[in-house]
C-alpha cells in the first residue's frame, strides 16, 4: 500500500503564499502613511484656525507643503507596491508606469522638503536643519542614480538605489517612534530633537543596506566571482 502526497499543479501557487506577498507592501504603506496623514490633518486644522481668526489674511497651507504631502504620499504608496515581486511579474507594464510616477513624486517630495528645511530654519537647530538638508538631497540623489541605473539596464543597482530612496522617504515614520520614546529618555533640547530625528533616517538606511546586501542576486554574483577566481 503506497501513500501519495498531493502537490499543487504546475504554475499554480498556494493562495496563502499569494496573500503573504502583499503583507510587506501593505505594512509599508500603513507605516509610511501614519506621519503623512497626521501632519496633513494638523496643518489643515492650523490653516482653518488661521482663516477663522484672521479673515482676509490669506490663510491656508503653502503650496510647497501641499506638494510635499502629495508627493510623499504617492511615493510611499507606489514605492511600497514595487516590493511585491508577484505583482511585478504579473503586471510588468504597470510596474514601469508606477515606477515613473513614483520617481516624479519622490523628486517633488525631496524638492519641497528642501524648501521646508529652509522655511523652518528659524524654528530648528542648525544640526536638525543639516539633517533635513542631507535627507532631502540624499533622497533626490538616490532617485536620480536609480533612474540612471534602470536606463542602463543595471537592475540590481537600480533596486539598491530605490531601496535607499524609500528608506529616506520613510524617515518621518520612524521618527514618530524615535521621538516618542527618545524624548522620554533624552529630553526635548534642540540637540536631542535633532539627534532623534537623525536616528530615524539612520535606522532606515541601516535596514536598507542590510536588505540590499542579503539579496539573492548578490549571493549569486559572489559565488560566480569565487568560481571564476578558482578557474
Amino acid at each position: 500500500m503506497s501513500l501519495t502526497t498531493s502537490h499543487p499543479a504546475p504554475g499554480v501557487r498556494p493562495a496563502r503564499r499569494r496573500g503573504a506577498g502583499w503583507l510587506l507592501p501593505t505594512g509599508l504603506i500603513a507605516f509610511g502613511l501614519i506621519p503623512i496623514l497626521a501632519n496633513a490633518l494638523r496643518r489643515v486644522a492650523l490653516a482653518a484656525g488661521a482663516a477663522d481668526s484672521s479673515a482676509g489674511d490669506g490663510g491656508g497651507m503653502p503650496l510647497p507643503v501641499v506638494v510635499h504631502v502629495v508627493g510623499a504620499t504617492v511615493f510611499v504608496v507606489l514605492g511600497a507596491l514595487q516590493f511585491s515581486a508577484g505583482f511585478r511579474r504579473r503586471r510588468p507594464s504597470w510596474h514601469r508606469i508606477a515606477g515613473r510616477v513614483a520617481i516624479l513624486a519622490a523628486l517633488l517630495a525631496a524638492g519641497s522638503g528642501l524648501w521646508l528645511a529652509f522655511a523652518t530654519l528659524p524654528d530648528s537647530s542648525p544640526l536638525l536643519f543639516l539633517f533635513r538638508l542631507l535627507a532631502a538631497a540624499g533622497m533626490a540623489l538616490c532617485i536620480v542614480l536609480g533612474f540612471l541605473a534602470i536606463r542602463q539596464r543595471r537592475l540590481p543597482r537600480h533596486r539598491a538605489w530605490m531601496i535607499r530612496a524609500f528608506a529616506f522617504g520613510l524617515g518621518a515614520a520612524t521618527q514618530v517612534f524615535t521621538l516618542a520614546f527618545g524624548e522620554e529618555i533624552f529630553g526635548t533640547s534642540g540637540l536631542s530633537i535633532a539627534l532623534l530625528n537623525g536616528a530615524g533616517w539612520a535606522i532606515n538606511l541601516i535596514v536598507a543596506e542590510w536588505i540590499i546586501r542579503r539579496a539573492p542576486g548578490r549571493a549569486v554574483r559572489r559565488a560566480a566571482d569565487k568560481t571564476g577566481a578558482r578557474a
